[in-house]
């Protein structure tokens, strides 16, 4: 399935009838233009996903490798961005402002017309680093979009009850992963399927209880969440949560993660085998079992294991939507 639904797909018809204008269209390698990004100074860096977005105010890092990560520590935070841009595909320059995109911006698409990531260039930063990089980069054709690929059909998980606990209970953290790219899209088949010291559902509001709880201690939890082309993982003590119009908006130094609680259809306490100990964390999905963001614990298990303890609400029928 396309990730985003019909809101963010409207990002790329407003490209599509603002090119050659007001967009251009760059070379479809989104590597090299990762790599170059490190001339343009301070970048406001948002990464859409089907339960949010992620804005965060950085200095991109030059990269290596074909496949890369960041990874970046604070005094109180981290931030771990696992990049696969097999699955990135169209990239944008966006010139002046169209609809909420703002002017001297770069905007990356996956295979399936999907924003992956937004580069927007902080006022009064990179000079002409930005249009050197354009120039660069232009593409030939600035008449025509290429077409995305047809939306994919909802991927089935297989394998047995008895298969999938074992390989539950004996995995890694890599091994875990895997598993779950396996069963895809259908994550809620799996997590329904297994025991409840695997997979339990619990009440949705457990999140802003915990979110709530959270920021009165400054403890620190880390949000997971992103598309097929990036994975974002930030660990911090996070601010209060703040709603609006059904949006949970967490902030921390320059990091704004912005949760849309109106797609969250269920919610799961997940176990799994962690270095030393059992690993505990919060996964929400959406109406059709797909994944759409992870809490965890920031750093200290006991803490979160403390605090989710007291958070926690199990009565009450499981996937109820939030308010």
């Amino acid at each position: 399935m396309a990730i985003g639904g019909t809101a963010q797909s409207a990002t790329l018809r407003h490209c599509r009838a603002a090119l050659g204008d007001r967009v251009l269209r760059l070379q479809e390698e989104p590597m090299a233009i990762l790599k170059g990004l490190y001339r343009l100074g301070s970048l406001v860096v948002t990464t859409f996903a089907s339960g949010g977005r992620v804005s965060q105010s950085i200095r991109y890092p030059a990269l290596t490798g074909s496949s890369p990560g960041l990874d970046c520590r604070g005094e109180q935070c981290r931030m771990r961005q696992e990049l696969d841009v097999r699955q990135w595909r169209s990239v944008l320059a966006v010139l002046a402002p169209v609809a909420d995109l703002p002017a001297r911006s770069l905007l990356f698409f996956d295979d399936y017309g999907e924003p992956v990531q937004q580069m927007a260039v902080a006022p009064e930063s990179g000079g002409l680093a930005f249009e050197e990089l354009v120039c660069a980069m232009l593409h030939p054709d600035q008449q025509q979009l290429g077409c995305p690929l047809a939306v994919r059909a909802p991927h089935r998980p297989t394998g047995s009850l008895m298969d999938w606990e074992r390989r539950w209970s004996q995995s890694d953290e890599d091994a875990f992963e895997e598993l779950l790219r396996q069963v895809g899209d259908r994550r809620q088949v799996l997590y329904q399927a297994v025991r409840d010291k695997f997979a339990c559902p619990i009440r949705s509001e457990t999140v802003p209880s915990l979110l709530s709880l959270a920021a009165e201690r400054t403890t620190p939890l880390t949000v997971c969440t992103g598309n097929r082309g990036v994975r974002l993982c930030l660990s911090a003590p996070w601010s209060s949560p703040r709603w609006q119009q059904g949006q949970c908006h967490l902030a921390h130094n320059g990091t704004l993660i912005s949760l849309d609680m109106g797609r969250v259809a269920s919610v799961w306490r997940l176990r799994r085998p962690g270095p030393g100990r059992v690993l505990t964390a919060l996964e929400a999905l959406d109406s059709e079992g797909r994944w759409l963001w992870t809490l965890s614990s920031g750093g200290d298990e006991d803490a979160w294991l403390t605090l989710l303890g007291e958070a926690l609400i199990q009565e009450g029928r499981p996937g109820a939507l939030f308010a």
